[in-house]
């Protein structure tokens, strides 16, 4: 590539990931209309006033972050093009590193608040892409690494998602075994007579699932010409996935369908510059 393309590659990159992150600000904002695993952790320490306290404070920061990621700095060009002692550089990174935090945090205390259960147990590997991003970002804004070895970073986030979710499937989570039979009942109707028999065809696609997640995991970091089909079907299957809360329980469960949007945006980022670098190539 020469140097305009890389550059414009550097920026497509860079705002694909802000919109991302910002979108998955929104999702954990709203969530936070329920206690938070850390409220929860916090409860019989502090009480409910202080717990209460900074599950508003964090949703607020998430809230904001969602609406000034997009936009502050000059996500196209590294900090090494602009400077530190910038407010707006130095608000943008602190942004990012509180987005990572909360997601790792929150993956690690699912874990954690749950300990008998074997299925939240997968949450940090589940979780890893939405923790991951903002951290990539940070990184590519701030000249740290290679775009290359930035890229691997995203798709080892996005193998150990997809590794998570199918354990969790192979391991048939009940949660997951009720996204199946939910959304059977939405789109064919509600019916308790067939109640029993969509459990069980939950219970048998499972465990295929939960393979297919795994082979999508391994094909995605193979060095193949077929990785940017791979990539395509993992941004599918994530968005179908994500919205199968939705057709399962309701149009009120949209915040679990956007803090899924690394799950399926990732995938469709690394498609997209995937796609970029074949056009180019082809070009020379």
């Amino acid at each position: 590539m020469n140097s305009f393309e890389n550059h414009f590659s550097y920026a497509r990159l860079a705002w694909g990931l802000r919109w991302i992150i910002s979108l998955q600000c929104f999702g954990y904002a709203a969530s936070l209309a329920v206690p938070s695993h850390l409220n929860s952790w916090l409860l019989p320490l502090q009480g409910d006033a202080f717990a209460g306290s900074v599950d508003t404070t964090i949703a607020l920061i998430l809230w904001t972050a969602g609406c000034v990621l997009p936009f502050l700095g000059r996500a196209s060009l590294p900090v090494s093009q602009t400077k530190w002692s910038c407010p707006v550089v130095r608000c943008d990174a602190a942004l990012l590193c509180f987005v990572a935090g909360w997601a790792f945090l929150n993956a690690v205390l699912s874990w954690q608040m749950n300990i008998e259960d074997v299925f939240h147990a997968t949450d940090p590997f589940g979780h890893a892409v939405r923790f991951v991003a903002p951290v990539v970002l940070l990184a590519y804004f701030t000249g740290i690494g290679s775009r290359r070895k930035l890229e691997w970073f995203l798709r080892l986030a996005v193998a150990s998602t997809f590794i998570g979710h199918g354990l969790a499937a192979y391991w048939l989570k009940p949660g997951f075994v009720d996204l199946i039979v939910g959304t059977l009942d939405t789109f064919l109707g509600s019916d308790w007579r067939l109640a029993e028999e969509r459990e069980k065809m939950a219970i048998i696609l499972l465990p295929w699932i939960g393979r297919m997640d795994f082979l999508l995991a391994f094909l995605i970091l193979l060095p193949t010409k077929y990785r940017k089909t791979v990539a395509l079907w993992m941004a599918i299957w994530g968005f179908v996935t994500a919205t199968s809360r939705l057709t399962a329980f309701g149009i009120e469960r949209w915040p679990d369908l956007i803090i899924r949007a690394a799950n399926w945006g990732i995938p469709l980022l690394l498609w997209w510059e995937m796609r970029a670098k074949i056009k180019s190539s082809k070009n020379l």
